[in-house]
């Protein structure tokens, strides 16, 4: 009886204990938002939230940010495109920053559609779109079915098939996948950006840790993993190829994420494509932002 009840509070007991006592999330994702300074609107599968910077007769530019960092952490990107009079519309991922966490069809297709439907809400029929990281995966998947409607493209870190994540795989370990998420996953992608510290706002600093205490947040990120969402982009990029959209390029090819190497069989798709290769990493812009959002600018043109 003593051998059953050690392997059962070794097994169950104390996994459970430690589920419990880790869990960050205490607050509310409408009371994360209040004062937030974002505009709000319900699309198809939630509230998502967003910022429409800009006269309205000048040309769009719509900024996608990666699977961690919401749109906050490109204000000054957006400083950038508005002093080069553009209109400026960047807004949260569900499960990221201010917009709604849902745990159904946490895919490609879901980032997509809310990309679709917040560029018909701002009755956008010309656009240009400049994605970061997995944003640019959902501007690639954006832009294969939607190529009419884009005049220019840009394509930071571009994930093309699944960022490298070590600890990625323990969500898949059955019975303590989500012990192991919360004690180790959601731990790790908050550390990731030690380093980077130094060159981040409290502000930003803040909210990236804050949307961790987000109800909900864990569970997304999970989902959002084990999904098709980080997948393989390669056949994106060559129906986007084969339109006659111009393409730029930002790289690090000392990025431990994305394999550059991948990111060069994607260029190798486009005819002419504008392509800046940097060194620093898969954040080789922290502390640049200006200058690799003139340099964009510049691009276009």
């Amino acid at each position: 009886m003593k051998k059953v009840f050690f392997l059962f509070s070794i097994f169950i007991l104390i996994p459970v204990c430690l589920y419990l006592a880790l869990d960050r999330e205490n607050i509310d994702i409408n009371e994360f938002r209040l004062n937030s300074g974002y505009e709000e609107v319900k699309l198809s599968d939630g509230i998502t939230s967003y910022k429409d910077i800009g006269d309205k007769n000048n040309k769009v530019i719509v900024l996608v940010h990666g699977a961690t960092f919401g749109s906050l952490a490109y204000e000054e990107y957006v400083n950038v495109f508005i002093k080069n009079n553009y209109r400026v519309i960047t807004y949260d991922q569900y499960g990221r920053g201010y917009s709604d966490r849902i745990h159904n069809d946490i895919s490609i297709e879901l980032m997509e559609r809310q990309l679709k439907e917040l560029i018909e809400h701002c009755k956008v029929e010309d656009v240009i779109l400049y994605g970061v990281s997995f944003g640019a995966a959902v501007v690639a998947k954006y832009a294969a079915n939607n190529p009419e409607n884009i005049s220019f493209i840009g394509y930071q870190v571009p994930l093309i098939n699944s960022a490298n994540i070590p600890l990625l795989s323990i969500v898949k370990i059955p019975l303590y996948g989500d012990l192991l998420t919360r004690g180790f996953l959601v731990p790790g992608v908050l550390k990731r950006i030690e380093d980077y510290e130094d060159l981040m706002s409290k502000k930003l600093l803040d909210h990236y840790i804050g949307q961790f205490n987000v109800e909900g947040t864990e569970k997304f990120f999970k989902k959002f993993f084990l999904g098709n969402a980080t997948g393989n982009r390669l056949e994106d990029h060559s129906i986007i190829g084969n339109k006659s959209i111009p393409i730029y390029f930002a790289y690090a090819e000392d990025d431990t994420e994305i394999d550059s190497k991948l990111v060069e069989d994607a260029i190798k798709l486009y005819q002419n494509p504008v392509v800046k290769k940097y060194s620093g990493g898969h954040f080789f812009a922290s502390g640049i932002e200006r200058e690799v959002a003139q340099e964009f600018i510049d691009s276009i043109k």
